[in-house]
């Protein structure tokens, strides 16, 4: 069983195809509201008119917000529960006939929000549309079946779908010899922190981590030897992470770890301690070269001083732990520890 990721925690890739189908989906709604709301109007039914036009004042908001600011799922959840709403008022008010509308609202539902409120306003609005929109007890047990079976099928559909977004989420952002996160989440990442700083002023800090000697190790023990070290390396490395750490590989014996919420001084001796770590386990070292975001730069800059910072490292012997050369002014690498 994978666990269950709701839209608002789906990464920004994500949440631009959910913007993207909120935006569908509202349109759609306008395109078929608007036209009937004034046709009920014309042809002296005012009350289907008042009944849809909230819906479509909501719908032409939501467009508006969607463009302006992106997806929010509070936008999509109010949405999903006035329209499924005003449906089921219309069904109350013309019968059977207006049972369909019930259907295509359900199918809408599990499109704009997540499976599980898409579920419990379906339910809802079954029940409702059971007890109060038919005459006939045949018919609303009737139409009852049909509109569980439709949501069982939905739902099934919706949860394997996440399921398999997961996986193929996984294969694009998981190195596969390392299991460490790719380029890919690496950029992925680097743009949450780079955002969190802007809005909050959330300090995140950059260790660039770098296997020493390790071309010494490929050639006199091979590449089978060396992708083993890769693996043992990237396991020991997240022994030591907190769960708001994250390590990914940056190339060949290269690896970064964004430690999120974390200044300097923090990452500082998480740095060391990954050190340690990995001279005690075999004899191996690495060195370390470390970064803090600052307001004035993008997260190639934030990435470029780390890398300075591992080259001051490399150029004091290896095993050492580095502040970038430039970092708060300074005019020179500070060696935390080697």
């Amino acid at each position: 069983m994978h666990k269950y990721v709701p839209i608002s925690a789906a990464k920004s890739h994500d949440l631009e195809f959910y913007t993207r189908v909120l935006i569908a989906v509202a349109l759609c709604g306008l395109c078929v509201g608007a036209p009937f709301a004034i046709y009920h109007l014309v042809w002296g039914n005012p009350l289907f008119s008042m009944l849809l036009t909230p819906v479509i004042i909501m719908q032409s908001l939501s467009l508006y917000l969607l463009r302006k600011r992106g997806f929010n799922p509070w936008i999509a959840l109010f949405l999903a529960v006035m329209q499924m709403s005003v449906t089921v008022i219309i069904h109350m008010q013309m019968g059977l006939i207006g049972s369909y509308w019930i259907f295509a609202s359900a199918v809408a539902n599990y499109y704009i929000v997540d499976r599980y409120p898409a579920l419990i306003i379906n339910v809802i609005a079954c029940l409702a549309s059971a007890l109060l929109a038919f005459d006939s007890a045949d018919i609303a047990f009737r139409f009852s079946a049909a509109f569980g079976m439709i949501n069982v099928f939905l739902f099934a559909f919706s949860a394997q779908l996440e399921k398999k977004n997961l996986e193929l989420d996984r294969m694009l952002t998981i190195d596969p010899l390392t299991r460490a996160g790719n380029r890919t989440a690496l950029e992925e990442a680097l743009r949450r922190v780079k955002s969190q700083y802007t809005r909050a002023h959330i300090p995140a800090t950059v260790i660039m981590l770098d296997l020493d000697n390790f071309k010494k190790i490929n050639d006199s023990q091979g590449h089978t030897t060396g992708d083993q070290i890769l693996r043992n390396l990237s396991l020991l490395i997240q022994s030591r992470l907190r769960p708001t750490d994250r390590l990914f590989r940056f190339g060949g014996e290269e690896f970064i770890v964004i430690t999120e919420n974390t200044s300097m001084n923090q990452a500082a001796y998480l740095a060391e301690d990954i050190r340690k770590i990995i001279e005690a386990d075999g004899g191996l070292t690495i060195s370390a070269g470390l970064a803090e975001l600052r307001a004035d730069e993008s997260t190639d800059e934030l990435i470029n001083r780390a890398d300075r910072a591992l080259y001051k490292a490399k150029s004091m012997g290896r095993n050492w732990v580095c502040f970038d050369p430039l970092q708060d002014g300074r005019s020179s690498g500070a060696a935390v520890t080697g």
